[in-house]
This record gives C-alpha cells, sequence and structure tokens, in this order.
C-alpha cells in the first residue's frame, strides 16, 4: 500500500532530505519532468554538492523506478571517470518519496549550445566528446546495457571551467538490458531514433551508436540533422540524406508501413516513401513541416563543404569525420560500427594529422583538466571564427605571462614545467 502522491508534502528549499549515508540540505531546484524534480543539494557529510532525483509516488512509476534503480546497480561496476558515465551514490527513501542522489555536473551540451548562441563547436572540440561518448558505449556495451535515450539533454559536461569538454552520460531511466529488447519497442527521442526502432526491426546496442552518430553531427551544424517534432518529416531526412532503407530492411519492419507504401513491380514488390497527405491519412497524426535554419544537406558527404574550406589540415579533419558520421549513421544496424571499431577510427586517434601537429593534440584527456596552451594555437591569432577560443576562455589576459600564457596556476605546479615553459602534456 503506497501513501497517496496528494497527501505528500513537497520537498522545499532548506529541507534535509536523510539518506543512508548521509544527510542532504536542499539548495534549490534545477530540473522538472514527468518523473519528478531534481535538487541541487549539500552533503551534510562532505559538503560536496549533489543532484537528488525526487522520483514522484504516483504508483505507476514505480515499476520504472525499480527499474532505473537496477540499471543504475549495473553499471555501478564501472569507473565512472573513466567510463564516462554519471557517479551514482545512493537511494534512500524520503517520505514515501524514493530519492537518487547522484554527483552534481555542470551543464548539458544542448545548453552549452544554447549559451554559445547556436554557435557550432569546433572540430577538436567535438572530437574530445566523440571520444569519451564511444568509450562510455564501449563499457555499456560490455554490460549488455542499451541507454536507449542519446540526446544533448543528456549528456552533461563535467565542469566547463577547470575540465573543459570532459563529459558523462546521464539519465539511465530509459535503459534496458538487451536480454529484455523486444521487437516493436518504441525508444529513443524522435530525430535520434534509429531507422530499427522506427521500422519495427530487431535491434541492438548499436541503437545508441546512431544516437551517438546524430549528437555529433547536431554539435557540428548546431542543428540537429533529422527533426526532433514529427516522426514523418525524420524518415523523411533520412531518406532524402542517407537514402531509403533496402528491401531487406523494409519488408520484415512491423512499422514499415507507417512510412511507406508497397507498390507491384516487374520482379518483385518495391517500397516507396509515403507523401505527407498519404501518412496522415494512414496514421491519423499531422505530417508537420520541417522547420530549420539550414538546407537539408543532399547526403553526409555535404557536410565536408558545409564551412569555408579553411586549412588543409582542418580540411583532413573535417573528411574523417564526415568518414565516422557515415558509419555511425549506417541505416543498416548490423552493418553500423560498433563503438570499439569507432574508438579506432582516423578521426579519433588524430592518425590523419600531419607530423607538424603538436601530438599533445591526440594526447590529452580531459580527465587531466586543461590541455597545453599549445593545443589551441598561438593565443596572438585565437578567435571564434576559426573554432578556437578566445584568450578570455582562460581567464583575464591581463594576468598572463609576458609570453602571452596563462598564469601557470592555470596548469598546476610549475616546478614540473619543463625548459621551454610549457607545462607537461600531464
Amino acid at each position: 500500500m503506497f501513501p497517496s502522491a496528494a497527501l505528500t508534502p513537497e520537498v522545499q528549499a532548506g529541507q534535509t532530505l536523510f539518506g543512508r549515508s548521509s544527510g542532504y540540505s536542499v539548495l534549490e531546484f534545477i530540473g522538472e519532468g514527468c518523473f519528478g524534480k531534481v535538487a541541487k543539494c549539500r552533503n551534510l557529510a562532505t559538503k560536496e554538492s549533489v543532484a537528488v532525483k525526487i522520483l514522484k509516488q504516483d504508483v505507476d512509476f514505480i515499476p520504472d523506478t525499480e527499474k532505473e534503480v537496477s540499471i543504475l546497480e549495473v553499471i555501478s561496476v564501472l569507473n565512472p571517470d573513466h567510463n564516462n558515465v554519471v557517479k551514482f551514490f545512493e537511494r534512500f527513501e524520503h517520505m514515501g518519496q524514493t530519492c537518487l542522489a547522484f554527483e552534481m555536473l555542470d551543464r548539458s551540451l544542448y545548453d552549452l549550445l544554447c549559451e554559445r548562441h547556436c554557435k557550432p563547436l569546433a572540430l577538436n572540440e567535438i572530437g574530445i566528446i566523440a571520444k569519451q561518448l564511444l568509450v562510455a558505449l564501449d563499457a555499456l556495451k560490455g554490460l549488455g546495457i542499451l541507454h536507449t535515450d542519446i540526446k544533448p539533454d543528456n549528456i552533461m559536461l563535467v565542469n566547463m571551467q577547470d575540465q573543459p569538454f570532459k563529459i558523462k552520460l546521464i539519465d539511465f531511466g530509459e535503459a534496458i538490458p538487451a536480454s529484455k529488447v523486444q521487437l516493436g519497442m518504441w525508444l529513443q527521442p524522435t530525430g535520434f531514433r534509429a531507422p530499427e526502432v522506427a521500422l519495427g526491426l530487431p535491434f541492438t546496442e548499436a541503437i545508441d551508436v546512431w544516437g551517438v552518430g546524430c549528437v555529433l553531427v547536431f554539435l557540428y551544424l548546431a542543428n540537429n540533422l533529422f527533426p526532433v517534432k514529427c516522426d514523418y518529416q525524420m524518415m523523411k531526412c533520412m531518406v532524402e540524406v542517407l537514402g531509403q532503407p533496402e528491401y531487406h530492411l523494409l519488408r520484415p519492419g512491423i512499422y514499415t508501413q507507417r512510412y511507406f507504401i508497397e507498390e507491384e513491380a516487374a520482379d518483385r514488390p518495391t517500397w516507396r516513401l509515403m507523401m505527407p497527405e498519404e501518412y496522415e491519412a494512414a496514421n491519423h497524426v499531422k505530417a508537420e513541416e520541417r522547420q530549420s535554419f539550414f538546407d537539408l544537406p543532399s547526403s553526409l558527404d555535404d557536410l565536408v563543404n558545409i564551412y569555408p574550406k579553411g586549412e588543409a589540415a582542418e580540411f583532413e579533419d573535417r573528411k574523417a569525420f564526415v568518414d565516422l558520421i557515415k558509419q555511425l549513421l549506417h541505416l543498416d544496424g548490423d552493418q553500423r560500427i560498433s563503438p570499439h571499431r569507432a574508438l579506432q577510427n582516423p578521426f579519433i586517434t588524430k592518425s590523419h594529422v600531419s607530423e607538424h601537429t603538436d601530438s599533445c593534440f591526440t594526447d590529452w584527456s580531459p580527465d587531466e583538466g586543461l590541455p597545453p596552451c599549445s593545443y589551441y594555437g598561438d593565443p596572438a591569432v585565437w578567435s571564434f571564427d576559426e573554432g578556437l577560443p578566445p584568450c578570455s576562455y582562460y581567464g583575464d589576459p591581463a594576468v598572463w605571462s609576458d609570453e602571452g600564457l596563462p598564469p601557470r596556476s592555470y596548469y598546476g605546479d610549475p616546478a614540473v614545467w619543463s625548459d621551454e615553459g610549457l607545462p607537461p602534456h600531464s
């Protein structure tokens, strides 16, 4: 017997929630959804800030809560910092409400793009994020877990000031074990939904790889490649950019006839994408117009030339990026690249980078804090137009040294700096 949600008093700022390991003082509420609320709290034992997810008490949510907790327990065997997943502290009950305590993170990639007024990230920044996401997916695949909700909102920066572009994957509320996958499950948000899910085909952890591909293109364009408000427009744009799924993918799909019409042909039946009015008649749902400030590319190859060519090294990096995207967004889930193989892609390894490029570009990890200043080139020529941060990225240039470098405190103990006046890569 569960008490009525209407009889449960709302948690207020200033209250203390008592967990099994510590008390949590509620500072403010930082998020809300159908699941409940997220509060920023202070751990009274450690004095650290934590995020506490306070779940709704509605009896209908109890199975979802238990499922999420079971997934969090499975992934607790991972090192959250090395595998780039959110750190889960504990589950506890507060006046009949289930609470989940997590580490406090910075902001989401979606919020970051909004703060930048929808200015795309530079390729080197996208590469840092891509590698971490692929490491996370590889770890989850090893545990047989599908996240199923990969999107910019669920990828959080850890601390943009101290660890630029260090990210973690959050929100395992929709995650499922691979052993529980069933044909026809309707998963993933519109715009990030893999074709095998949209068509009603058997699927695997490869659907999360598709989600990562969509996120990386979002960071590159500062816009979603596939529309997020209409399933029909998502499929239509998918066909326009990637081509129509092959016959062997369309024929067995239990949802194929939501989007495609089968027509007789000389040798065998063929499929064609419905017109908007046909989709509306068949599904009794309006086919929304695509609304975007950029023209849809005719193929992924067009992404190479969507920006001015720039220097040769940057252009090669762009081609390597698009090569990876084409493998992440393969229409056939069985042929889509795995996270492990994607980590060997030249865009991630930087094997295509010319010899004169500083090797720290490939060696640096956001776990180590800030990259060496040479990672960003000559501060005198920094510009967001070139995809590099302005001097203000590292604080007030007025306090920089005569050499045009940030104060040594940005890089740790000067005693371990090299003779050249630069901090070690570590």
